[in-house]
């Protein structure tokens, strides 16, 4: 079976070659032994804006036109401030007061977060998003959202704990789910690509402490992804209207 023609395997391979960008900056920070926290985001940037370019180079190369993989505009809605609303509600944590956080290092997170944002996107709501669509619009979104989680795991590879590992892929499913939803609705990949860079963008701006509100804002984050999961899949996939047998003329 060729590669080409197996959207699976394709997808399977795009979700390795997201991988392979963060655990080169691992090996790097890791051989040089560097330890300043605005270089090692530094590094992380490079190498996620090389990821950046790799995934546009694919695109480009692919059958596909840009607009196919969701750069166009789409139209502000209303759950859009829900998001806003949950997002602002860290900073109830406060803002973290970490060795090594400064002006200079809260300006190349800007550019890391921004860069992994369009890397992780552009390969889960882009590239596996579009193919595994060939096998139709639901295997598109669960597909990329449990391979976008999965992906997750190699947090274990740094030595975090395992629980801490399982909530972090259960909340990327999620986060995952809900994008691939937005794309699928607007047809456009720009929104996803705004919240995974701001969402990264602040939870590494606040205090990561863990405490009962922590805890509880994180709780809060993962039911208002599970109501948009719902929201956005009924959205796409009405229940057909049935006739009712006691009155013909009427549908529910």
């Amino acid at each position: 079976m060729k590669i080409k023609n197996s959207p699976i395997l394709l997808s399977i391979l795009f979700t390795l070659l997201a991988l392979v960008f963060p655990f080169v900056a691992g090996v790097i920070i890791a051989v040089k032994h560097i330890s300043s926290l605005s270089s090692i985001v530094l590094i992380q940037f490079i190498a996620f804006a090389a990821g950046v370019l790799v995934t546009l180079w694919i695109m480009k190369k692919s059958r596909f036109s840009f607009q196919d993989f969701g750069f166009r505009k789409f139209k502000a809605e209303a759950w859009i401030a829900v998001i806003i609303v949950s997002e602002l509600a860290t900073f109830l944590n406060g803002i973290t007061d970490k060795d090594g956080f400064s002006a200079q290092y809260v300006f190349i997170l800007l550019l890391f977060v921004i860069a992994v944002g369009f890397c992780e996107e552009l390969i889960f709501r882009g590239l596996v998003f579009k193919y595994l669509s060939a096998k139709g619009l639901k295997m598109a979104i669960i597909g990329s959202s449990i391979l976008f989680g999965i992906g997750h795991f190699t947090n274990l590879l740094s030595g975090q704990d395992f629980l801490m590992t399982l909530l972090q892929v259960t909340y990327a499913c999620l986060f995952g789910l809900v994008c691939a939803e937005i794309v699928a609705k607007t047809k456009s990949i720009i929104f996803p690509i705004v919240w995974h860079a701001t969402h990264d963008f602040i939870a590494f701006l606040t205090d990561s402490e863990q405490n009962v509100l922590s805890v509880s804002i994180y709780v809060l984050h993962c039911l208002v992804l599970m109501g948009l999961a719902i929201y956005f899949w009924r959205a796409l996939f009405p229940k057909k209207a049935v006739m009712n047998l006691k009155n013909p003329e009427s549908y529910v």
